[in-house]
Order: structure tokens, then C-alpha cells, then sequence
């Protein structure tokens, strides 16, 4: 039924054996390591002096691309500024993040 095999060379089985392994722990450590990106983590703000009857939206809606929701780019701005509400004051200066 089962073939029978007989080990000839301890030495060689075992670099086999030893080979073997390393091949195949290097090839799980290229699945299972992690990402890493290069680039700036720092983020990088422009100040902007609030004039007479602005709002954060009208703000926003100028620094702001298309694929990024304006309520979540508002939420951002009243976080970095410590904002607990929408009311800015003319003359305030007030940190907008450049994604």
C-alpha cells in the first residue's frame, strides 16, 4: 500500500529539512508582515482669519475636494480648533487641515 522510504544521509535530510523551513517561514513572513507607508505624518494646516458673516461651511466648501463629505471636513475643523459648537467670530483665526 504505502511506499516505504529510507533515509540514506542524515546530513542531507536534515539541510533538506532546515531549507525547507526557511522557505517556507519566508514566505509566510511576506503575507503576514505589516504595512508599512512612507511619507508625511505630520499634517499640515493653513490659518485663516474669519470675516464678517462667515460660516464654517462657506469655509469649507472653499479648501474642500469633491470626494470628501463637507460634514466630516466641518467635524475635523471644530476638532483641531476645540470648536463646541459652529459659531466663529469675525476676526478668529481658526486651523483648516490641507489633505
Amino acid at each position: 500500500m504505502f511506499k516505504k522510504y529510507r533515509i540514506v544521509s542524515k546530513v542531507r535530510f536534515s539541510l533538506f529539512i532546515i531549507v525547507a523551513l526557511v522557505v517556507i517561514i519566508g514566505s509566510m513572513s511576506m503575507f503576514f508582515r505589516p504595512t508599512y507607508v512612507s511619507g508625511s505624518t505630520e499634517m499640515v494646516y493653513e490659518t485663516v482669519v474669519v470675516k464678517s458673516g462667515e460660516t464654517l461651511w462657506e469655509i469649507a466648501s472653499r479648501y474642500i475636494d469633491d470626494k470628501t463629505d463637507i460634514r466630516m471636513f466641518i467635524y475635523d475643523i471644530s476638532k483641531i480648533n476645540n470648536l463646541t459648537d459652529s459659531q466663529i467670530v469675525s476676526g478668529q483665526e481658526i486651523l483648516i487641515p490641507m489633505f
